[in-house]
């Protein structure tokens, strides 16, 4: 902005006839269109469509038009996808409450099958939307109440997708205690909820996380839990009452019957201290471990290998990195040592260095089923196919030596089980 006080007001003189011109020709717009398809009583409108996006600056009187354009979208014309974005007006003169989405017409409640709200809406009770299969809300404002999310837990008992984006609340601890639930899939993406509890969603089957202001997920009762994906992303280098907790502390009884797990490690700073969960993944059997942080020692997933009994498929991608790690060695007891894993099939690393050389030839002393090993150096990455599943990519051939690759399989073939396929890249 202009230190000059008279260029900066020029300028929000300037901003708000901009807006105003931009609300009123939005205003003309809808209501030109609606008369000319003959409202929302008009049943044999020509128009036919299924998705409607619209993004507008709130004012006093814009929310009319747009509630007229919704009822007749969704009754007369057929949509079923909606997506509904207001903003709210930097000129004082248009100041006005939050959008409130329409509730009071009945082909809403019956004809919606997916709904977005974004930045300054509120949302509607939900109790009567009666087709609505997927709701997303995004950039939800701090003063938002939690009580509003708790209750699209329990008052819309059909919803089988939730989709939180950037959304923020008035309190830090969410409490998701939905019994009657049907929400199959629930992704939270980078909202600011400090705790999150799932105390009861037993339709759950995909959830998803990333964290950048979460620091605690508790599971409680998810049943049907199958794929989990979780992504730590630190967007700040100052994190000092996070420096010292260990990775438990954020993930508090994982559900055992996860079949497919993914865990990521984004962001500015890799702030926990690396421990194996506290409870065990009985049913674990697909990982993957991905930009591991290169101040950790990469044979953290050794721990989630052991409480994993059941595990088929291990996959760690090390980002390439000059730096030694300096910490997050995990101990291992004479017992552990000697415990074998009788299910592991698949080992994959990718940005595979020297020094991991000995985590390999654990891996293979103890893993009794192993049949394929592959090793990519620095080319290689992570290729995401949606949320919860992924395969290991190399972008060119990377040439191993001799040297190391007689190494690589003396160590497989001296492992439990010798005829081992090695893919090197």
């Amino acid at each position: 902005m202009p230190r000059d006080t008279f260029l900066a007001e020029m300028l929000d003189r300037l901003i708000a006839c901009c807006e105003i011109e931009t609300i009123a020709a939005f205003v003309d717009g809808i209501a030109g269109f609606l008369e000319a398809d003959g409202g929302p009583a008009d049943g044999d409108a020509r128009r036919r469509a299924k998705t409607l996006r619209l993004e507008f600056f709130q004012t006093h009187d814009g929310g009319y038009f747009v509630d007229r354009l919704i009822a007749t979208a969704v009754g007369a014309w057929g949509v079923q996808d909606l997506e509904v974005v207001a903003r709210q007006a930097s000129c004082n003169v248009l100041q006005s409450p939050p959008y409130r989405f329409p509730h009071d017409h009945d082909c809403l409640k019956d004809g919606l099958r997916r709904l977005t709200l974004g930045n300054y809406c509120t949302l509607p009770p939900l109790h009567s939307y009666n087709a609505l299969t997927t709701l997303v809300l995004r950039d939800m404002a701090a003063s938002t109440p939690v009580s509003v999310y708790e209750r699209v837990f329990t008052e819309c008992t059909r919803l089988q997708v939730l989709h939180l984006i950037s959304c923020c609340c008035a309190q830090d601890h969410v409490v998701v205690d939905a019994p009657c639930s049907e929400i199959r899939v629930l992704i939270l993406d980078q909202c600011n909820f400090m705790t999150v509890e799932l105390r009861h969603l037993p339709m759950l089957v995909s959830l998803a996380c990333c964290l950048t202001e979460t620091y605690r997920i508790v599971f409680g009762s998810v049943p049907s839990l199958m794929h989990t994906n979780l992504t730590f992303a630190a967007e700040s280098w100052i994190v000092p009452k996070r420096s010292r907790d260990y990775f438990d502390h954020y993930i508090i009884g994982m559900s055992p019957t996860m079949t497919n797990l993914i865990l990521r490690f984004t962001g500015l700073r890799r702030w926990m201290v690396p421990t194996p969960p506290a409870n065990p993944l009985l049913n674990l059997k697909r990982l993957l471990v991905a930009d591991l942080p290169t101040n950790w020692n990469i044979t953290w997933p050794r721990g989630l290998l052991l409480a994993a009994p059941s595990l088929e498929v291990l996959h760690i991608h090390v980002p390439c990195s000059e730096e030694e790690p300096t910490y997050g060695s995990l101990e291992m007891t004479s017992l552990e040592a000697l415990r074998r894993h009788h299910c592991l099939k698949e080992l994959a690393i990718t940005g595979f260095l020297q020094r991991h050389i000995w985590f390999l030839k654990y891996l293979v002393s103890v893993c009794t089923s192993l049949q394929r090993v592959i090793l990519l150096k620095d080319d290689g990455h992570v290729r995401y196919n949606g949320l919860w599943d992924w395969e290991m990519v190399r972008q060119q051939a990377c040439p191993w030596s001799n040297d190391d690759e007689m190494v690589v399989r003396r160590i497989t073939e001296s492992g439990c089980r010798p005829l081992i396929e090695v893919s090197l890249g």
